[in-house]
């Protein structure tokens, strides 16, 4: 495994720990029934950047 390889493996894992870092306050919210809308847009903000930025990053490891 080269070095580009396990730098983009290393950048998935930290950006998929972030994401879950993220999104840990509005899922409790959702627990708690404490729901506001504005922790649907965090959440959906959240899934559309991680989602973004993951396939970007699987595609540079897949190579």
């Amino acid at each position: 495994m080269n070095i580009k390889r396990v730098l983009f493996s290393m950048i998935f894992g930290v950006l998929n720990f972030a994401a879950a870092y993220l999104l840990f306050d509005p899922v409790m919210s959702i627990v708690d029934r404490q729901f506001q809308e504005g922790d649907l847009y965090q959440i959906i903000a959240v899934l559309t950047v991680t989602l973004i930025l993951d396939i970007g990053t699987f595609q540079e490891i897949a190579k």
